[in-house]
């Protein structure tokens, strides 16, 4: 299939045909553009209980002497990567391309917090291997750098020249309307070209590299008591309702 209008929009025909058929689970693909604005809030102090027991999680990072972060170019692949990350507790920041000021400015600020607090800061990037994809990144850390006094360890992870020969990825001409594509040596491949499995080994390894087991084991301990306390306040309240 030709990556062109008229094809994506056939297969969005075919996508919501199986959908609707029941070949293929609505819940197969997500869409991270669309959201909901404002707070629900809760029918009482029980509800609000339960729901804090049910999705309690303690900041197992705050003793270690690292802050990680996965960062990534678009939304398509977000999802993936925040299904291993968040197991860590590490938060997924997609860019959407070449990131806005303000996003940048909140990162620093972000960044700047824990590095005062005695951590060292470390950003993982997943993007296309494009002439716009391999300057993303670039753009994004030289501007925190000289706009914001902002200096971090950040790698590329994927995709990567060794990693196209390695997993044999698919691979295209480079779109000559690209500004950028006459500095750009090889051909265009996009990170979605990874598989999942790939992808999320990827950001295990670099999350896990940063972790200090003595110290995440005492606080997964802490974070149990305080579950289980939770658990008993929940069923005292529901016990007397």
């Amino acid at each position: 299939m030709a990556k062109e209008e008229r094809e994506y929009k056939k297969l969005g025909s075919y996508l919501m045909k199986w959908r609707r058929s029941g070949e293929l689970p609505w819940s197969a693909f997500a869409d991270n553009t669309r959201w909901y604005y404002g707070d629900v809030g809760y029918s009482g102090l029980e509800a609000a209980l339960i729901n804090t027991r049910d999705t309690y999680r303690r900041n197992l990072w705050s003793s270690q002497d690292a802050f990680v972060e996965i960062w990534c170019e678009k939304d398509a692949i977000a999802s993936i990567l925040l299904s291993e990350s968040q197991s860590f507790g590490i938060q997924v920041f997609p860019l959407r391309g070449f990131t806005s000021g303000s996003a940048l400015h909140n990162a620093a600020d972000h960044f700047k917090s824990y590095q005062a607090a005695g951590k060292e800061v470390f950003v993982y990037y997943f993007g296309d291997h494009d002439p716009s994809g391999m300057e993303i990144d670039k753009s994004a850390v030289r501007n925190l750098r000289q706009d914001h006094g902002v200096a971090i360890n950040f790698e590329r992870v994927a995709v990567t020249p060794s990693q196209i020969e390695e997993f044999d990825l698919p691979a295209r001409p480079p779109k000559m309307t690209d500004s950028r594509a006459k500095n750009f040596k090889g051909e265009s491949v996009e990170i979605d070209a990874l598989r999942m499995p790939v992808l999320r080994e990827m950001v295990r390894r670099c999350i896990t590299q940063h972790i200090d087991n003595r110290e995440w084991e005492a606080q997964q301990r802490i974070e149990a008591q305080e579950r289980e306390l939770l658990a008993r306040v929940v069923d005292a309240i529901e016990g007397v309702s």
